[in-house]
């Protein structure tokens, strides 16, 4: 069996449209560093991973792999977790929650950033979501933990489940205020689990993450109002969510989600340094700046046109040809991302069977398409058979091997 490579048409245009909600997306190979773009960023961060939302392709990584507690980014995985319970008509959002003491202000940590809990105070779930996005309470986090789970040792359960259920194995969870150093999380899948985020709940970042203030309780004598701690919604445009993050084992983080003409960016920074919290603060919105400006103006997104494949000959089945398709649960990709200086430069190849022998399975991979750019191979599809073929009779094997045997000899006897 031969293959043959098929050139294949690339129309080039900017990024569009809303994102995917699929998990299952086509496999995509970080780039390797010598593809970034002109002039890479410094940054601080002792890790870091810039990384577009929907085609997934890294832009760029720092010590991506090095587990480092995530602080308070811990609470982005606890409203997962609970958005997801609410999908599943386990728990309403807007359902009274009862504040225990254990959750109550007065009760927290010295230093806990607070939503300022208390005895008597009518609360939901809802709002304690709100009171874990924009003042990143201590407090709420372990309010919607005993609400939602029982307790707060059962509900990091439910978060590190729901990390391993996403494919993120280092992402692990002791409890979900983040006050624990034995929460891990690395740069490289705390990106992709925030990619997963705002796909499955493009409302978090309106709703929740880029609102700039927040004010607790709010029919009190006198109300505490607090704003959003991510800087970045008031400095950089476009920016909408998600997180900061400070324990001293880990430094200052930060988790950031930002759109711009249509292309929406995940930036992740850990450990970044800082004497004080207003030096800390100022270190990461510059490595934050650094990074966004990086990945909008030296990548773009370009819309690919794939080449449908050739039927494929099936020899001693019960059918002559099965087709070929993108695999179902990785649909084919409406885009890939690219530098802006190789945008002239993409190329692309199919690269199929055209016999096979039955038995074929569903799905089985008979070819895959190759997208590349300067030599650096960016996005691999595979291609799969769109139906079963069992292996035909006696007689169609019979007959399947004289056809054979005739070809054959007709192709020796032109050479």
């Amino acid at each position: 069996m031969k293959s043959v490579i098929c050139s294949i048409l690339l129309f080039l245009a900017l990024s569009s449209g809303s994102v995917s909600a699929e998990s299952d997306l086509p496999r995509i190979k970080p780039w390797a560093r010598q593809y970034a773009a002109a002039r890479a960023p410094e940054v601080m961060a002792r890790a870091a991973l810039l990384l577009d939302a929907e085609t997934g392709a890294v832009l760029f990584e720092k010590g991506a792999d090095i587990v480092i507690p995530p602080a308070s980014l811990s609470k982005v995985v606890a409203m997962h977790v609970v958005f997801a319970m609410a999908e599943r008509g386990e728990v309403d959002l807007d359902e009274p929650v009862t504040v225990a003491p254990e959750s109550w202000a007065v009760n927290m940590p010295p230093g806990s950033s607070l939503m300022f809990l208390g005895p008597q105070q009518e609360v939901t779930l809802r709002q304690l979501l709100l009171g874990l996005a924009v003042p990143s309470g201590n407090d709420a986090a372990v309010a919607v933990a005993q609400h939602t789970a029982g307790s707060v040792e059962a509900f990091a359960e439910l978060m590190t489940r729901e990390a391993r259920a996403l494919g993120l194995p280092t992402l692990e969870f002791q409890e979900p205020s983040g006050l624990s150093s034995d929460n891990r999380v690395t740069a490289r899948e705390f990106a992709q689990f925030l990619r997963y985020y705002v796909q499955l709940w493009p409302h978090a970042t309106r709703d929740y993450h880029s609102q700039e203030r927040f004010t607790w309780p709010p029919n009190a004598a006198q109300p505490i109002t607090q704003y959003n701690r991510n800087s970045m919604l008031q400095s950089y445009p476009g920016v909408d969510g998600v997180k900061t993050g400070f324990i001293r084992q880990s430094r200052y983080n930060l988790a950031l989600s930002a759109q711009r003409d249509g292309r929406r960016l995940i930036a992740v920074l850990l450990g970044v340094p800082g004497e004080n919290h207003i030096e800390g603060e100022r270190n990461r919105a510059r490595d934050a700046t650094l990074l966004l400006d990086y990945g909008f103006e030296h990548f773009h997104n370009v819309e690919l046109q794939l080449p449908l494949p050739e039927a494929v000959r099936v020899w001693n089945g019960t059918r002559r040809t099965v087709e070929l398709s993108f695999n179902s649960t990785q649909p084919a990709p409406r885009l890939v991302t690219v530098a802006q200086r190789d945008r002239d430069r993409l190329e692309g190849e199919l690269v199929q069977q055209h016999e096979v022998e039955a038995p074929v399975a569903l799905g089985q991979n008979l070819g895959l398409i190759r997208i590349s750019a300067a030599e650096n191979e960016l996005l691999e599809i595979p291609l799969g058979a769109t139906e079963e073929v069992p292996r035909g009779n006696f007689l169609r094997v019979i007959w399947d091997s004289v056809v054979r045997f005739i070809l054959q000899l007709l192709v020796s006897l032109r050479r």
